[in-house]
């Protein structure tokens, strides 16, 4: 289950230090840009407060939404206040010494709620990954290309200039496609191991030798990767599938991978993680929750037979929608056909919407909701790949 997570990376709203009156026209117009703007705390920052005495308001805090300070700035003097604006743009260039981009250094990386190791866990990221760095605060403040933001502690990614990230981007590299593995400090497995590699990783592609790549890291560290775990990345591209049968084939191939809370990779997936990853694996880059999920694609109300359902379609779970509100996605999984669907709860497994079947699901067919169709939506806003997604492509 994936659900959202707290305020703390949120758009707050501006609360009015007189009183906090909710009627107060600095609250009203910040609650409306930040409707506008930031209608998903996961994916932006909008993070601001306020004094306000008499008609003078001053703004603090953060945004990486220029335009949507900019508008509260002209909407609040047109009710003829003025503003005294303190807030600070993301990415913080200064704080970030120019270093505004970075690439994930490390074969799995932790992304956190807040810059501390006891904080909650949100997402992962993959070695070999783009990000954005909006700010710094010993861990980094980051933004993956499924645009979702948390905190990174400074180990899981390498800063780097535009320049730096655009050649990093450019490069040759090497797919790991194996689901775990190590690179080496020789083309030798005897050799000392350097780090461990899971599948989706990316490494700079730096040449051959005997049956091994010569790979680097992101901060320059070099390795040598068995080809039998790996392809380059024009091999890989050419043998790719984005077809349902090889999406599912895929899958099943993670059978068994414990459930693991934000994760997304092959060494623990939570629900949405789990789609997530396995359709990554296709070059194919989705939102990162369940809740987001839901929402692309072409929406499947589905019929008591299954019978509209087609494999590699997502099923959504959770509570279902009344009068007074709307339905509430809560897990998901992938639609494998005969009324089975594949999933992470517990452990990867597969289960059945038919009592008949051994591995009936009852709890699951009960709080069943929808489906979506997202493998003909490929190439739209919500559902890229790293051919079209801006963080893989020229800043």
């Amino acid at each position: 289950m994936r659900k959202l997570f707290p305020i703390a990376l949120a758009a707050l709203f501006l609360y009015a230090c007189s009183g906090g009156n909710t009627s107060n026209p600095v609250t009203e117009i910040s609650q409306e840009i930040t409707a506008k703007y930031v209608p998903d705390k996961r994916v932006g920052v909008f993070k601001i407060t306020s004094e306000v005495s008499g008609k003078q308001v001053l703004l603090k805090g953060s945004t990486d939404h220029p335009e949507a300070i900019s508008e509260l700035i002209t909407r609040l003097e047109e009710q003829q206040f003025q503003v005294v604006d303190s807030v600070r743009r993301l990415p913080d260039a200064g704080v970030l010494e120019g270093k505004t981009y970075g690439v994930v250094n490390i074969s799995v990386c932790n992304l956190r709620i807040k810059p501390d190791f006891s904080e909650e866990m949100v997402t992962q990221a993959l070695l070999g990954m783009p990000v954005k760095l909006l700010d710094k605060s010993g861990w980094y403040h980051v933004q993956t290309p499924d645009n979702y933001l948390a905190w990174v502690h400074r180990v899981g990614v390498h800063p780097m200039t535009k320049e730096e990230y655009n050649a990093w981007n450019f490069a040759d590299k090497v797919v790991v496609t194996s689901h775990y593995g190590f690179t080496y400090e020789k083309a030798d497995e005897s050799s000392q191991s350097v780090t461990d590699v899971v599948s989706g990783n990316r490494l700079k592609y730096e040449g051959t030798e005997k049956n091994f790549y010569k790979v680097s890291y992101p901060d320059g560290k070099m390795a040598y990767i068995s080809k039998s775990i790996s392809k380059t990345e024009k091999e890989w591209r050419a043998s790719l599938k984005q077809d349902a049968e090889s999406i599912l084939k895929t899958a099943k191939t993670l059978m068994g991978i414990p459930y693991l809370w934000a994760g997304t990779s092959s060494k623990g997936v939570d629900c949405s993680g789990f789609v997530r990853t396995v359709l990554f694996l296709h070059d194919i880059i989705m939102p990162r929750d369940a809740s987001q999920q839901a929402y692309v694609g072409e929406h499947i109300d589905i019929a008591s037979d299954f019978s509209n359902m087609q494999p590699g379609d997502l099923i959504f779970f959770g509570r279902k929608a009344t009068a007074e509100r709307k339905e509430r996605v809560v897990h998901v999984g992938i639609y494998i056909g005969n009324k089975n669907f594949i999933h992470s709860q517990g452990d990867v497994r597969i289960n059945s919407f038919d009592p008949a079947h051994s591995n009936y699901d009852e709890y699951n067919l009960n709080r069943l909701l929808f489906a979506t169709r997202m493998l003909n939506a490929i190439g739209t806003p919500q559902i890229n790949t790293t051919l079209t997604n801006t963080y893989y492509l020229p800043q």
